[in-house]
């Protein structure tokens, strides 16, 4: 076991904590509560959030390699752009809610950690080797 897999398995575990946040949004939030007919954008990007995470999480975890690093970054991006965005906004917003403003930062910062300790192992195991 090398410090580069054990960064892999780390940020597969932090996107599999971003995954389960996106999907317990989706469901304790907009499901439970009958609002995914009343934010449908957001119903669908929490659904997204979270099969791109739970995917992401599962193939560090069980395939771990260069190709998923790549990935994994990849999504970083994305995840950088659309949650970071939103969870920057509710902080920023006329009307701060902590509710959606903590959520969204969870979902931002784990999503997040995981490209990035991801990313870092896989640097590390490629000047490793």
């Amino acid at each position: 076991m090398s410090a580069s897999s054990d960064g892999l398995r780390l940020g597969g575990v932090l996107w599999v904590m971003a995954g389960v946040a996106c999907a317990g949004l989706l469901i304790f939030v907009f499901v439970a509560e009958s609002l995914l007919l009343e934010n449908p954008g957001m119903s669908v990007l929490a659904l997204g959030g979270a099969i791109a995470a739970l995917l992401t999480g599962g193939l560090l975890l069980a395939r771990p390699g260069p190709g998923v690093v790549r990935w994994s970054t990849g999504v970083g991006v994305a995840w950088l752009a659309t949650f970071g965005a939103l969870a920057v906004g509710a902080l920023t917003g006329p009307a701060v809610d902590s509710g959606p403003s903590a959520s969204l930062s969870l979902i931002s910062g784990l999503g997040i950690a995981g490209a990035v300790v991801a990313y870092w192992s896989g640097r590390l195991g490629s000047r490793l080797e």
